[in-house]
C-alpha cells in the first residue's frame, strides 16, 4: 500500500469532532474511539512492538498527521512521531472487571496537542496467559473503517487496496448520482432532519459522565435472526437496541415507550484509493426505528423497512457527493443543523472485521470496540464483529436512570429473536 502524498483538508464533519470535545464538561464525553485486542500467550517485548508499528508507519497516513488551523484554513500536517509516547505498557490488577476500568482509566487522560492523535497500550497481568492491546484515537482523525483499516494493516495479513474489510465497493469516489436519486436522498434527509426534543428532561439533564460497559454475544446469533428475518445482522442488531430502549424507558424515560425512536447511523463512504487517509468518510443517517411496545419478531420486520436507505448503493453516492462535492459552505451548515441538540440523539454503528488478526505467535481471539459519546448524545452504541465473537460498547450517559442495564437488556432481546428462528436441521 503506498501513502499518498496528497488528500483532502479536514472536514466540517471532522472540525466538528474537535469542538464537540471542547464543549465536554468531562473528559468521559471526549471524541475518542478505538478497539481492545485480547490476545493469548506470554506478554511481548515493548520494544519489539515499538519497532512492529514503527516499520509500519508509512503506510498509514492517518498515524502520521494531525489537524492545524480551524475552518478554512484547516490543514494536515505531518509531525514527528515519538514512539515512547504513542506505544506504551502498562501492568493492571487480576479481576474480572480489571481491564474495563483501565480502558476507563485510559480513555481520560489528558493528550498532547503536538503529536498525531493515536496511542496503542500493551496492558497486561489481568489475565494469567495473555494480554490485551489497546489502540485509542480521536474521531476527527479516524473513522470506525480506518481503526480496522489501521488494525488490518499492523496486526493483518498483507492486503490490497481492495481486500480491507471495511472498504465501500459499491460506490466509486468519482460515481455521480441521477437528478432522480439526489432528489430522493434529498427528501429523506429532510425529512429525518427534523427536531425531535426526545432526550431533553428538566428533571434528567443531560451530563458529561459516561458509563463504559460490554456485552458479547456468539456471532451466529445476529445471522440465525436474519436468515430467519430475511434481514441483514445490521438491522438485527438495531432491532434489538431498539428494543432494549423501548423496554428500559417504559419506566425510566416515558417519552422514549411510545414514539419512534430516532438513531444516527454512520454510513461508511471510504473508497480504496482512500485507504488510511486521515480523517472522516462517512455520513450519519438517522432512521427512526419503531418504538411502542411490540414483539421483538415484529420489531425487526419494520426495522428492515427502515434501514433501506442504509443499503442503497444510490444514496451512498448522493452522501459520497455531499461529503466530497457540496461547497464547503452547505457542508459546514449542514453539519451544524444537525449538531443540534433537540436533533441529537442514540448513535449505533456496526464493523465486521474479515481479517484474522495476530501479532507474532499470539492470536487475536477477541475485539471489544470502544465508542465515544458527545455531549447532548444519550448513548452511543458500536458493535464489532470478528471470528465467533460480536461485541458491543454502550457508552452512556449517567444521567439516564437505570441506563446500565441496557447491554442486558439488548442481549435478551437478541436472544428473543433468536428463540423465535425456526431450527436449522443438522446435517
Amino acid at each position: 500500500m503506498r501513502q499518498m502524498n496528497r488528500f483532502a483538508d479536514p472536514s466540517p464533519a471532522d472540525l466538528v469532532m474537535i469542538r464537540a470535545e471542547q464543549a465536554a464538561e468531562h473528559p468521559d464525553a471526549n471524541m475518542r474511539i478505538g478497539m481492545v485486542l485480547h490476545l493469548g500467550g506470554a506478554v511481548p517485548d515493548l520494544a519489539g512492538l515499538r519497532e512492529h508499528v514503527t516499520a509500519r508507519l508509512d503506510t498509514l497516513p492517518c498515524l502520521t498527521h494531525l489537524v492545524t488551523g480551524d475552518g478554512p484554513t484547516a490543514r494536515w500536517k505531518p509531525a514527528v512521531q515519538g514512539m515512547t509516547w504513542h506505544v506504551r505498557s502498562m501492568e493492571i490488577a487480576g479481576g474480572p472487571h480489571a481491564l474495563q476500568e483501565a480502558v476507563g482509566l485510559l480513555l481520560r487522560e489528558p493528550w498532547p496537542e503536538d503529536v498525531p492523535g493515536w496511542r496503542m497500550v500493551l496492558v497486561h497481568g489481568h489475565v494469567p496467559d495473555g494480554f490485551a492491546l489497546l489502540y485509542l484515537t480521536h474521531h476527527a482523525v479516524q473513522d470506525g473503517a480506518n481503526i480496522v483499516t489501521v488494525l488490518e494493516t499492523l496486526f493483518g495479513p498483507q492486503l490490497r487496496r481492495d481486500e480491507y474489510s471495511l472498504i465501500i465497493r459499491d460506490t466509486s469516489s468519482t460515481a455521480r448520482p441521477s437528478p432522480h436519486q439526489v432528489a430522493r436522498s434529498t427528501l429523506s434527509l429532510l425529512r429525518h432532519s427534523r427536531q425531535h426534543r426526545l432526550w431533553q428532561s428538566a428533571a434528567h439533564p443531560l451530563s458529561s459522565r459516561r458509563h463504559l460497559l460490554w456485552a458479547h454475544v456468539p456471532s451466529d446469533r445476529l445471522r440465525t435472526a436474519a436468515r430467519a428475518g430475511a434481514a441483514s445482522t445490521n438491522d438485527v442488531y438495531l432491532t434489538a437496541l431498539a428494543h432494549a430502549i423501548t423496554q428500559w424507558a417504559k419506566d425510566a424515560w416515558p417519552r422514549a415507550a411510545g414514539a419512534a425512536l430516532p438513531v444516527l447511523v454512520p454510513v461508511n463512504l471510504r473508497t480504496p484509493d482512500e485507504v488510511a487517509t486521515p480523517g472522516n468518510r462517512m455520513f450519519p443517517v438517522r432512521i427512526d426505528l419503531p418504538g411502542a411496545p411490540m414483539p421483538v419478531s415484529r420489531r425487526l420486520a419494520r426495522t428492515r423497512e427502515r434501514t433501506r436507505a442504509l443499503k442503497s448503493a444510490g444514496h451512498k453516492a448522493v452522501l459520497r457527493a455531499a461529503i466530497t462535492r457540496l461547497p464547503r459552505r452547505l457542508l459546514q451548515l449542514l453539519v451544524d443543523v444537525n449538531m443540534v441538540p433537540g436533533r441529537l440523539t442514540v448513535c449505533a454503528s456496526n464493523l465486521v472485521m474479515r481479517q484474522r488478526l495476530h501479532y507474532g505467535e499470539a492470536a487475536v481471539h477477541r475485539i471489544d470496540p470502544i465508542m465515544c459519546c458527545p455531549p447532548s448524545v444519550p448513548l452511543a452504541v458500536a458493535a464489532t464483529t470478528y471470528g465467533d465473537t460480536t461485541s458491543v460498547c454502550f457508552r452512556i450517559d449517567t444521567a439516564l436512570p437505570d441506563a446500565d442495564s441496557l447491554p442486558e437488556r439488548w442481549r435478551k432481546a437478541l436472544t428473543d429473536l433468536t428463540a423465535q428462528a425456526p431450527h436449522e436441521a443438522s446435517p
